[in-house]
């Protein structure tokens, strides 16, 4: 009984602990999956599906955006983009990048408590 009860309790303690760890490696890791794509000439900006097989896709091909439809075994161009509305995209689409945990703090409105 006191072991179930001691498994128990080690999982309530850690469990919020590692989640936040996998928050916060997400939150700051995000500059590193932004930097893999920066170099790329194709860059797809958002895909939403639109049924179980079909499926719009926003995307960069060197320096023309399109918004394309997917469905099987086919791609359509549906619209080329003007080079305002793919400025305004990649704008938005920014990851936002911290120097450290206090930027981090100010961000999400936590306030540090001091420790002395």
């Amino acid at each position: 009984m006191s072991d179930t009860l001691l498994m128990f309790l080690q999982v309530i303690i850690f469990l919020p602990f590692i989640l936040l760890l996998i928050y916060l490696s997400l939150k700051l890791g995000g500059t590193k999956f932004q930097s893999l794509q920066n170099n790329k000439f194709i860059k797809v900006y958002e895909r939403t599906a639109v049924s179980k097989d079909n499926s719009l896709v926003v995307a960069q091909i060197g320096k023309k955006g399109y918004v394309l439809a997917s469905s099987n075994g086919r791609l359509e161009v549906l619209l080329e983009l003007e080079d305002e509305e793919l400025k305004d995209l990649t704008t938005q689409k920014k990851i936002p990048q911290y120097n450290n945990f206090k930027d981090l703090y100010k961000k999400i409105g936590l306030k540090r408590k001091d420790t002395r």
